[in-house]
Formats: C-alpha cells, structure tokens, sequence
C-alpha cells in the first residue's frame, strides 16, 4: 500500500506557492537549502576537492556552477580557493540578498561594490546569470574551463538540452563533474516515487522542484551523447531499501541490475 504520510508530504509541497517555498528556503525555515546556499564555503572546498580527483586545480580557471540556488556565497568560496571567474547560473531561484548579507565583511568587501545601497558583485570576478544555460551557452561558447553541479541534474527536465549547453559552454579539454541524487526528496522514502506512473506523478504528487525521476543509465547515455569521455560512480547506495520496495517499483524504472538500480548518489565526471 502507498504510505499515506509520503502523500500528505508530496501534496502538500505541491501545493505551496512558488514564493513562500522561496522565502523558507532563503530563511532554512520547515525546507531546507542545498548546502551551496547554507554552507558555501564547505561546497566550494568539496568542489576543488572532486577537481583535484581528476587531475585539475582552480587556480586561474573559470567556473560555471550550475543551479546555485541563488545565494552567491559558493562563488565567493570558489574566487577564494583560486578561481579566476566565477559563473553562478539558475534561471528559477531568485537572487538571495539575505544571504549575501551575511558573508564576512572582507569578502564582500573584496568581491562586491555597493550601488544604490545594494551588495552588486564584481562583474570580472563573479556573474549571475538568471536565464536558460542554453541562451548563455549561445553567446559565450567554449569559454568555461569546469562546469559543476551538485543535486541539481534531477531536477532538470530537458536534461539532453542542458547537456548539450554544458558541452557548448565548456572548453575543448574542460571538464564538468555533476552529483545527481537520485533518490525521492521525501528522505524517508528514497525510492517511493518509482512506484508510480507518468499520469500520476505529474498530476498529483510532482511539485514545483520537479524530479525527472531518470536513473543511472539515462545519465550515461545522454552524457556520452555530448562528451568525448563519460564515467560514473555510485557515491551512495541504498540496496536494502531499494530491495524492500522493488515489488511495488514500475518495470521501467528496474534494469534487473539491483545494485545498478538501488543507486542514491551518482557523480557523472564528462570531459571535453
């Protein structure tokens, strides 16, 4: 039977309006921000640390984070750990002037000048874009050297369009690295939204955050459609979750590889 406090939860993120999720998000009130908005500064370090896995440093090199939430504390962390220029790119989350509030004051003071009594950040250090990674990948092509992300891919539903923007924007030999969590948001249930159809989850229980619900093999194969060179890992596995549930998951969504299937946490490293 489907658990009735996993719908209650779903419903009702459905179907709170777009600017009060915004508002507790910025705040940490009931939802919680991705760690890029919350804590910055330990994302950015996490980030040098993926690149340094592959061989690369930031020192001098120009970043596009994907997604960021609208807090532009990640690309001050970034400038910090050496970035030359820093790309904050999200065409749905507003920009979270709370936020920028509260970062040090030699930081703002390094990377942002006050206009009109607003935080406006150094437009060589730090860019926010707020329209379509397409459109921007259009008019700036192979100028980015890292493309990362971390819990933004599932939540894109043209996730070959935004693929292929990441390929367009990113530099012959750069490299992007996205961490795809895989699992329901509702944490308790990571795999419950497997258990139903297309009609039923876009109708009734997908909420404004969109989860595309694709697995592990649709990133491989839309990632090796675009780059020269693709590898994923399973960061995180829940096997035996995923195996209490599996009578109930839609055929679609299972290969017959349980430990395939039972992935949480992917990282998709892509080169250029």
């Amino acid at each position: 039977m489907p658990p009735l406090k996993y719908w209650v939860l779903r419903l009702c993120r459905r179907a709170t309006p777009q600017p009060v999720v915004n508002f507790l998000l910025d705040r940490g009130i009931v939802l919680k921000p991705g760690k890029e908005t919350s804590d910055p500064e330990a994302v950015a370090a996490l980030y040098a640390q993926w690149l340094s896995e592959c061989g690369q440093r930031l020192k001098g090199k120009t970043v596009c984070v994907v997604g960021y939430g609208g807090s532009a504390g990640i690309g001050v962390y970034l400038l910090e750990q050496g970035a030359r220029r820093v790309i904050l790119q999200d065409p749905f989350a507003p920009p979270r002037k709370w936020r920028i509030g509260r970062l040090p004051a030699r930081l703002m003071q390094r990377y942002f000048r006050r206009e009109g009594g607003e935080w406006v950040p150094d437009p060589d250090r730090l860019e926010q874009v707020h329209e379509s990674l397409a459109a921007y990948a259009a008019r700036n092509p192979g100028t980015v050297d890292f493309i990362l992300s971390r819990s933004v891919l599932e939540h894109v539903d043209d996730l070959d369009g935004l693929v292929a923007a990441c390929w367009e924007l990113t530099r012959r030999g750069g490299l992007n690295i996205h961490l795809v969590n895989l699992q329901d948001h509702v944490s308790a249930y990571p795999f419950e939204m497997l258990c139903y159809g297309s009609r039923t989850w876009k109708r009734w229980l997908n909420a404004s955050n969109n989860l595309n619900r694709l697995r592990t093999g649709a990133y491989r194969e839309i990632f090796q459609r675009h780059f020269s060179s693709v590898g994923i890992g399973i960061m995180e596995s829940k096997l035996e979750q995923f195996r209490e549930i599996r009578p109930r998951i839609r055929p679609e969504f299972l290969t017959g590889d349980d430990e395939a299937d039972a992935a949480a946490l992917i990282r998709v490293d892509a080169k250029k």
